[in-house]
């Protein structure tokens, strides 16, 4: 048994250029799995958004219209699966007239606001934490926490998408990853959220590897809720249909530890709050 009602709301189809597998694919697999609701939310680097020469010239304007197409299509042939329509801005105060560009004259039910690097950086990604001094990563931690409450203050999407992202990245070898050092600046951005009434995912891509630090995910929502924070979206940031709802269980599994009661799903851009509803196995909890 396990969770009457399980969502993944992050994930990407090959219209994304980091993803492997179509939409229909991806929506067939998200049926058969029998999620309560699913949602694609394929990229659009804000800060790329009419190409740029570093990244292969590649125009994510055109990745916008080419997914929102296939959203329709897929809606269509997939009737019986609660399919939402989906994106992920990223870096969108870095290019606001982009971010607005890709929103506007599209009803999408879900805005992710990612961050994957800070002004005048490299994707975390790439970043190499043993070429940098402890005061530089210092200085990009406190960039990227300051760029996150830009895009609060901005305010046009629905859930902040893996704040720990950096932090798979550039941390250095042996250091268990954590915000710790950088409490002030974390309570700053969930409060900001909670009073803005803009969600936080809990990204579970992660949560399964074996082969990875364990990210701080108990310590930020044990806080968040703490708090006052109530709204939670789960994404498994799948980037292939093997990938669609994995950690979800987990995941839910450790927010319903923490003390949260529900999670967020989000529809016409409103928040729907879903229980989490645990059917234990008979003679067990």
């Amino acid at each position: 048994m396990g969770y009457k009602y399980l969502a993944d709301c992050h994930s990407h189809s090959n219209c994304s250029f980091d993803a492997e597998d179509p939409m229909q694919a991806m929506c067939q697999k998200a049926q058969e799995l029998g999620l309560a609701y699913y949602t694609i939310t394929d990229h659009c680097e804000c800060d790329q958004y009419d190409g740029s020469a570093a990244f292969g010239g590649r125009k994510y304007r055109d990745t916008v219209v080419r997914s929102y197409a296939e959203y329709e299509e897929n809606q269509k042939r997939f009737p019986g699966l609660r399919f939402l329509k989906g994106i992920e801005l990223g870096q969108p105060v870095q290019n606001l007239e982009a971010a607005e560009d890709a929103l506007r004259g599209r009803k999408y039910d879900f805005v992710i606001g990612s961050l994957h690097q800070i002004r005048s950086e490299e994707d975390f990604y790439w970043l190499n934490p043993e070429s940098f001094s402890p005061e530089t990563l210092d200085d990009i931690f406190h960039r990227y926490f300051a760029e996150i409450m830009e895009m609060i203050e901005w305010g046009k999407f629905d859930s902040l998408a893996h704040i720990t992202y950096p932090l798979r990245y550039i941390c250095r070898p042996g250091e268990r990853p954590s915000f710790a050092k950088y409490q002030d600046e974390l309570d700053a951005v969930l409060r900001g959220l909670i009073e803005k009434d803009i969600a936080i995912e809990f990204n579970t891509s992660r949560i399964l590897r074996k082969n990875a630090p364990v990210l701080p995910d108990r310590e930020i929502f044990t806080r968040y809720k703490a708090l006052g924070g109530r709204r939670i979206t789960l994404g498994a940031d799948a980037h292939n249909t093997e990938s669609i709802a994995s950690g979800i269980k987990e995941g839910l599994d450790l927010l319903r530890d923490i003390g949260f009661t529900e999670y967020t799903v989000y529809i016409d851009r409103s928040p729907v709050q879903v229980p989490i509803e645990y059917i234990p196995e008979e003679g067990k909890e």
